[in-house]
């Protein structure tokens, strides 16, 4: 079948542009993304529903069945964006959804409203040119992946389960089987309240003796550079949010960073705290007013999937008949929903997705409309290999 003559660049970019439209960050919106898409998707002969995860803030659901002995593929894409943050900056208003230079300009346009338009007219071409197909093709748009991952993990929670999964995260050309695991954490010095006049080397300082514990985490931070994994990269520790103290009159008695630690699929979340409580306490034997407590707060989890997964070999082949190149497999440096997918759900994932990573979350994102044409002919491909096939 001819696919590329089949999908049309302006079903993609009309589908796009009406997402972009809708507003859906964290406060709002992602209902009135489902809804909207509700009514597509059943328009193709898709059972379609909405899944409650938290108050007006659903994923939605959508399933085709062929025959009963075939295999099974899932799209999981996210409805939720970032923030806008200051419009001010925007050369392009961040809702309007405009097309310039063949690029989709808007908040989602890369991450990933354009993916899930690229998604939706794969699966269209599928139920308007297989007159039989056999297995299912479950569709997943999920809400807050760019928060706490709540929407994917009500899916695995609910069992929603195939054999495979595409994840549409953009993923810059390439095909992405691993990841790398977010942990978020918060460190807490302590000190002695007292008037800044009375303030010497016996003062106990908790701003200062953060200051301790910060110079030792950008130590380790170099040590990471030296620890590898050959798809993602390094580790890496950041100090990401500071605060602290009463008033610049007074010695601080409370200091809090919050930490983000990027996590390779070998690592264990609790055996970095565990080694960073150990090095601090060296710190304290050092200097005993040295007091700290480490909270843990959100931990993301790393994955890593075998190059011999039929579902990275599929990509492959479907990338290089498609796009007449053979593609980069190799890993991500960001946390996506592939990992509640692989790690909690046993579904063997892979991240393949219109764009390029440093488009997202910036000012004036954009999408070139070419990548979102090509990435909707590659998962047809893949959709039309798996269902036919076998």
């Amino acid at each position: 079948m001819d696919i590329k003559s089949k999908i049309k660049e302006e079903d993609i970019t009309n589908l796009a542009q009406k997402l972009i439209r809708i507003p859906s960050d964290e406060i709002a919106g992602e209902q009135e993304v489902c809804e909207y898409l509700s009514d597509i998707l059943k328009s193709l002969g898709m059972k379609v529903r909405l899944q409650e995860v938290l108050p007006k803030r659903p994923n939605i659901i959508a399933e085709v069945f062929g025959g009963n002995n075939g295999k099974s593929i899932m799209f999981n894409g996210h409805i939720d964006t970032v923030p806008i943050g200051n419009i001010e900056k925007w050369n392009t208003d961040p809702y309007k959804a405009i097309i310039k230079d063949n690029k989709l300009f808007g908040r989602g346009a890369t991450d990933m409203k354009g993916s899930i338009a690229s998604m939706i007219i794969a699966i269209k071409y599928i139920m308007n040119n297989v007159e039989n197909f056999n297995g299912k093709i479950i569709f997943t748009g999920v809400m807050a992946e760019e928060t706490t991952g709540l929407g994917t993990q009500k899916v695995v929670e609910e069992k929603i389960k195939t054999d495979m999964a595409i994840v549409g995260e953009p993923s810059d050309e390439k095909i992405y089987r691993a990841h790398k695991g977010t942990l978020w954490f918060n460190i807490f010095t302590y000190g002695k309240l007292e008037h800044s006049s009375e303030s010497d080397t016996e003062s106990n300082n908790a701003i200062i003796n953060m200051m301790k514990l910060i110079e030792e985490i950008n130590k380790i931070s170099k040590e990471l550079e030296g620890k590898n994994n050959s798809l993602v990269g390094h580790p890496s520790i950041n100090v990401g949010l500071i605060e602290g103290g009463t008033k610049q009159n007074m010695i601080a008695d409370s200091c809090k960073v919050s930490i983000d630690r990027r996590i390779l699929p070998e690592e264990e979340p609790n055996e970095i705290l565990d080694e960073l409580r150990v090095r601090f306490d060296n710190l304290r034997l050092i200097d005993n007013r040295l007091k700290f407590n480490i909270e843990k707060d959100t931990v993301r989890e790393a994955v890593e999937v075998s190059e011999s997964e039929p579902i990275v070999q599929e990509v492959k082949r479907a990338v290089n008949k498609i796009l007449n190149i053979n593609p980069i497999v190799s890993g991500m440096k960001a946390t996506t929903d592939m990992s509640i997918l692989v790690n909690q759900g046993n579904i063997p994932s892979v991240i393949y997705g219109p764009g390029f990573i440093k488009q997202a979350h910036t000012i004036d994102e954009f999408i070139e409309v070419e990548r979102l044409v090509e990435s909707s002919q590659v998962y047809a491909e893949v959709l039309l290999n798996i269902l036919t096939n076998n």
